[in-house]
């Protein structure tokens, strides 16, 4: 009787399995490509970095020295018409050097360095080369950074991510020609993120000015989309 009833539970337990499997779809092939795409247009608006350094052997008159020349490098700024909401302090520093004679010896002498730094956003780019001379001649000696840029980059973004797309749908409609196959409907996109270029220049310690305007060449801003794209694979 046990063997009997274990011969049934059997034969239920596989009976129960083939009508799960055939009600189970067949997985259909995929093929995935990735994709890569970039749009470039004109930049319309800059970043740069400029800094003041003064050096006293006092330090209130070190600290005064840069207040002033900070204070005048202002004043060029809102005479250019670039907005308070466009200028910001990215460092303010103050330290102290030891002087030693040539045998490393402390003369007990001290030197007084404050740094004063701002960042600022241009929206004229034609105005680049005179702010930067004019900042020069008023105190600045370092330029830290010009980043050019695009100040709303939502359609450049959608031209890149068009591109990749179409760059992806390129790539994966080869790779079926070649196993003799056909793409279907599309399975899944991920969006691989986006970087711009280009990089930013630097150049630091910058002398007084005097050479006529800074010449500055903007070229192009680019924005790059990754995208990877997953298709059914037709017969």
């Amino acid at each position: 009787m046990k063997i009997k009833l274990m011969m049934l539970g059997l034969v239920a337990a596989l009976m129960l399995t083939s009508c799960n499997t055939a009600a189970e779809p067949n997985t259909p092939a995929t093929l995935s490509a990735s994709g890569t795409g970039t749009a470039s247009t004109d930049p319309d608006v800059v970043d740069i970095q400029l800094g003041v350094d003064t050096l006293d052997s006092d330090l209130a008159e070190a600290v005064d020295q840069n207040t002033v020349k900070m204070n005048a490098i202002m004043a060029i700024f809102a005479k250019m018409g670039v907005a308070d909401k466009d200028i910001q302090t990215t460092n303010y520093n103050l330290w102290v050097e030891e002087v030693y004679d040539q045998s490393g010896q402390s003369t007990g002498e001290k030197r007084f360095h404050v740094s004063n730094t701002v960042n600022i956003r241009l929206r004229d780019l034609t105005k680049i080369g005179t702010l930067i001379e004019e900042a020069t001649s008023a105190g600045v000696n370092n330029v830290f950074g010009i980043n050019f840029g695009v100040a709303d980059t939502t359609e450049l973004e959608q031209a890149a991510l068009d591109n990749a797309i179409d760059n992806a749908q390129g790539k994966a409609a080869w790779m079926a020609s070649k196993m003799e196959a056909n793409l279907g409907p599309v399975v899944n996109v991920i969006e691989g993120g986006f970087y711009s270029s280009p990089m930013p220049m630097a150049a630091e310690s910058m002398g007084q000015g005097g050479g006529g305007e800074v010449p500055i060449s903007q070229g192009q801003f680019s924005m790059t989309a990754q995208v990877q794209v997953t298709y059914e694979l037709l017969p």
